[in-house]
């Protein structure tokens, strides 16, 4: 079995005490863990792989998991200015925002599941066409969602999800930046 399936419920409450500390941490306001549905309308996402590699063998790249967290326009425009320190966010600074928040929930997500592993950077995107209320995991991924200011943000895990479009630190100083094959 996977390290990222399976997930008990003692993770999952691992995985809701760290998105309410990085909600808490970067909008000083209380975070709590909530069963509300996702808003409707457009949303922020960012995305960032886990690339586990301590069952590697020869032939076999290791496993990956997508650690995703999603938000709604509104609390991100919040995030952003907070973060930013600025009053009017445009929309790259909403992405920055909830990317390096992605990143800060990513590291916490590897450190929890397997210490060894390597983290992509973040991609974040605006999307206005999914309904936001509908973006659901797949049975296999779990996720966890905060409430903050009244906004609804999720955290989730996607085991064995594409890594394709995801980029990856070097592995040493003169490196450029690698593609996920």
């Amino acid at each position: 079995m996977s390290v990222f399936t399976g997930l008990d419920d003692g993770l999952r409450e691992e995985l809701g005490v760290i998105l309410t500390d990085v909600l808490s941490s970067v909008l000083r306001q209380e975070a709590i863990v909530t069963t509300n549905q996702l808003p409707h309308g457009s949303s922020v996402t960012s995305r960032l792989a886990i690339h586990d590699r301590s069952d590697e063998t020869p032939g076999s790249e290791g496993e990956f998991a997508v650690i995703e967290v999603r938000v709604g326009i509104g609390l991100a425009r919040v995030m952003a200015a907070r973060m930013m320190s600025m009053s009017t966010p445009d929309t790259p600074d909403l992405v920055d925002a909830i990317a390096e928040i992605s990143n800060i929930a990513g590291g916490n997500v590897k450190t929890l599941l397997c210490h060894h592993a390597r983290l992509s950077l973040p991609s974040a995107q605006i999307s206005d066409v999914e309904e936001f209320a509908a973006a659901r995991p797949a049975d296999a991924s779990t996720y966890v969602r905060a409430i903050v200011l009244g906004h609804v943000a999720q955290l989730a895990i996607h085991p064995d999800a594409p890594v394709a479009d995801l980029l990856w630190p070097p592995t040493n100083s003169d490196s450029t930046l690698e593609p996920t094959a």
